[in-house]
């Protein structure tokens, strides 16, 4: 297991822990190395080439406008800079968060003011100084209120002045210079109950200010008052409770006073009053970065997010799929930044990061954070670059280390900025995540098709020494020969872009350490997905204009938009299915499901029957719509993943959160479109 290693984020950005924290988290760190599987220990393909495969009919989600966020903070003197709001719209970035970390749990929102000797904020970021930054982007933003020491009222009082201004306006006022006499209608919905509170000494380490009691216990109880107070002055908020992320430092910890673990305690107790969980996720501790370990980290992805998941199903009941998960802060290393945040190897695991997450099912990544500050962590020669100094940054502020080197100017972006560009070009709001596979170990793939009908597929190159040569397979897309081609890596100074063809596709060579997005448009034969109209603020960075061949517009006696297909008659259908029991606890326990066309015959559209031996009932069903009578079960496809090809396997196949009394033995017959299928 990885240990996150306690941080604490100090105004004017100082960084700090106890030596006997740090002896702890390094033993746990090593031991979490040895586990990993270093990138290049095993390459399914020969270096120098590489398969990238694409089926541009099995989503994973469809991104929002909550989908990328960052992290600000009321101690940042740039927060304000032209060039900084100028920056995050040509990113694209759709979530704002504030007033930054742990300085949350000492910020009183309404004097603008911090706990006596708990660091310094600049005086002009104000929350109504933050929201001007906000609407000007055309963000998004979610507040951590003062759980450390604040108060229930005070935070009812910070939900009451951003959304419930006007005439006859009665609430509180801040004391700060631009204030509202009659508050505002901001229309803020996602609000954090404080910052990483499992770090106020519960579990021994200590970085985050707490003046309740140092349990999670108290945290729980206190999760639900501030829900009910802040709830009573506007029901339509979303409020989010802080979690331990799974697999990382202090997950399953207990002790006397906290005998539970802190996310069985946390979701026991207050599931009912919050509407998605917060965590947060630093791969590395300070002093022991690996690039290679960096870019390996994001395998385990998918394991935290099922098993977080799994612990909603348990301990939320019926309430478990309405809440969402929000991974509110990542970066690379939880303190103490050296040079690897400021390289190439950043961007590369950010970008791979994100998309991991997000095709997880997380509904926001954000990004620690814009601006920050040089920090004399992690120079070591192992690492790939020559910076002699580390920033949490996507933009530097211009600030030299006392008697050290200095950043670039004000707002000039690192890499990490760059990564979140290229994300831009990869996808927003409306798009959707498709399925997407690399034979390379070292070149790792993400695509998504755009509501435009383009396919953009983004290409890591996490190899530091080889460039490979990628040939592309899409399932489900036909494209043009042509591509546009963005790219950025270790020499660029910006995103460049140029354009590629070939025949049928063209073929993308990829430099060592490089992000690369193919854009394909659709080929001539091919009638491109419409538009959806757009619910949320697009992204800022356009893409470049396509004319492909459009069907004709419907007019009003044109037949209606295409059903979602009517599942093919069981004449000539042959199936496998695969039924695993992925986690199981007392009482409960998650299952997935593999269905293979085995036939010559497409499948399009389908409904899979079975029925459970022991009286199993599901709870929470995803990639799919379900019902259950009895101990019958019937699952059928949803709009994105009716089609299975001849000889292909679901992708985005279905899976479920169960309860079980006795025993959970797995069923041994399944019909798919009537037709009996093999089980393996």
């Amino acid at each position: 297991m990885s240990a996150m290693l306690a941080r604490l984020r100090m105004p004017r950005p100082h960084w700090r822990q106890t030596a006997a924290v740090a002896a702890l988290l390094l033993c746990l760190l090593i031991s979490t190395l040895v586990l990993l599987n270093p990138l290049g220990a095993s390459h399914v393909a020969a270096a120098g080439s590489a398969q990238v495969t694409v089926n541009a009919n099995q989503s994973l989600g469809t991104l929002t406008a909550l989908s990328r966020g960052l992290n600000t903070a009321v101690w940042d003197s740039n927060l304000r800079d032209s060039a900084a709001s100028t920056d995050i719209k040509n990113a694209g970035l759709g979530m704002l968060r504030f007033p930054g970390g742990s300085t949350s749990d000492v910020y009183h929102w309404q004097t603008h003011s911090l706990v006596s000797g708990q660091g310094w904020l600049d005086p002009n970021n104000t929350f109504d100084a933050f929201m001007g930054l906000v609407q000007a982007v055309g963000a998004q933003p979610i507040i951590t209120v003062d759980y450390g020491a604040g108060t229930p009222a005070e935070a009812a009082g910070w939900v009451q002045y951003a959304n419930k201004g006007g005439p006859g306006y009665s609430g509180p006022v801040p004391t700060y210079s631009g204030a509202s006499s009659t508050g505002h209608t901001y229309g803020i919905k996602y609000w954090e109950i404080g910052n990483e509170v499992y770090g106020d000494g519960t579990y021994g380490a200590s970085w985050e200010y707490n003046n309740n009691p140092h349990t999670s216990a108290a945290y729980a109880n206190n999760v639900v008052t501030y829900s009910q107070a802040m709830k009573a002055v506007d029901p339509t908020i979303k409020v989010g409770a802080v979690l331990t992320t799974p697999g990382n430092w202090p997950d399953g910890v207990t002790n006397s006073a906290s005998p539970q673990p802190w996310n069985q305690t946390v979701l026991s107790t207050a599931c009912s009053a919050i509407d998605f969980v917060i965590i947060h996720w630093y791969p590395q501790n300070p002093g022991n970065e690996s690039d290679s370990g960096l870019l390996a980290s994001t395998s385990q992805i998918s394991s935290m997010v099922s098993t977080l998941r799994s612990e909603l199903s348990q301990y939320c009941g019926s309430h478990a799929s309405a809440v969402q998960i929000l991974l509110t802060e990542t970066n690379s290393v939880s303190s103490n930044p050296g040079k690897q945040t400021v390289s190439i190897v950043n961007a590369l695991y950010e970008d791979d990061d994100y998309m991991t997450w997000l095709e997880n099912g997380v509904t926001s990544v954000d990004w620690w954070t814009l601006h920050n500050g040089p920090v004399a962590g992690n120079t070591s020669s192992s690492l790939y670059g020559s910076a002699q100094y580390g920033d949490y940054g996507v933009l530097a502020n211009g600030a030299c280390i006392s008697g050290g080197p200095c950043e670039p100017a004000a707002d000039t972006p690192f890499p990490a900025y760059y990564g979140l560009q290229m994300l831009s070009y990869l996808g927003n709001a409306g798009d959707t995540m498709v399925s997407s596979s690399s034979n390379q170990a070292l070149v790792a793939a993400h695509a998504v098709r755009q509501a435009n009908g383009n396919l953009a597929v983004l290409l890591i190159n996490k190899d530091p020494s080889n460039s490979y040569t990628v040939t592309f397979s899409l399932n489900g897309y036909n494209a043009a020969s042509s591509a546009r081609v963005y790219s950025y890596g270790p020499a660029s100074s910006s995103i460049s872009s140029t354009s590629a063809s070939g025949s049928p596709l063209p073929t993308i060579s990829i430099a060592p350490y490089t992000l690369t997005t193919v854009v394909f448009t659709p080929g001539s034969a091919a009638t491109p997905t419409p538009a959806p109209t757009a619910t949320a603020t697009p992204s800022p960075t356009p893409r470049p204009t396509v004319t492909p061949t459009v069907a004709p517009t419907p007019t009003a006696t044109t037949a209606p938009a295409t059903p979602t297909p009517t599942p093919t008659a069981a004449a000539g259908l042959s199936c496998s299915i695969h039924y695993a029991v992925t986690s199981q606890w007392p009482g409960g326990f998650t299952a997935s499901l593999t269905i293979t066309n085995t036939g010559n015959t497409a499948i399009n559209g389908w409904t899979l029957q079975f029925a459970f031996p022991s009286g199993q009932t599901i709870t929470q069903l995803w990639n799919g719509s379900y019902t259950q009578s009895g101990s019958t079960v019937t699952i059928t496809n949803l709009a994105y993943n009716a089609a299975i090809p001849p000889g292909t396997t679901l992708g985005s196949a279905p899976g479920f959160n169960g309860t079980w009394n006795g025993s959970n033995a797995s069923p041994t017959a399944f019909t798919l479109n009537g037709r009996t299928c093999s089980v393996v």
